[in-house]
């Protein structure tokens, strides 16, 4: 795994994990890249804003899911 966290996530560069980052509910994952493989795992209602990733997990319901996209 790469980063696992609670809080705001924000500003991070992931290469080479498959979990690149992977936070739990109400957190807020802004403005990260994952590189290669991997993905972004969010535990909802969380806030997932301006990620760049090879895949979004969004486990449950209400997550905010504005501006991700995938290389």
């Amino acid at each position: 795994m790469g980063i696992g966290a609670t809080g705001i996530v924000t500003g991070n560069y992931v290469i080479g994990a498959p979990r690149a980052i992977v936070v739990g509910e109400g957190r807020t994952v802004i403005g990260n890249t994952v590189q290669s493989f991997g993905r972004i795992i969010v535990s909802c209602p969380s806030n997932v804003t301006d990620n760049t990733a090879r895949s979004f997990e969004l486990d449950g319901e209400g997550c905010t899911n504005t501006n991700n996209v995938a290389p």
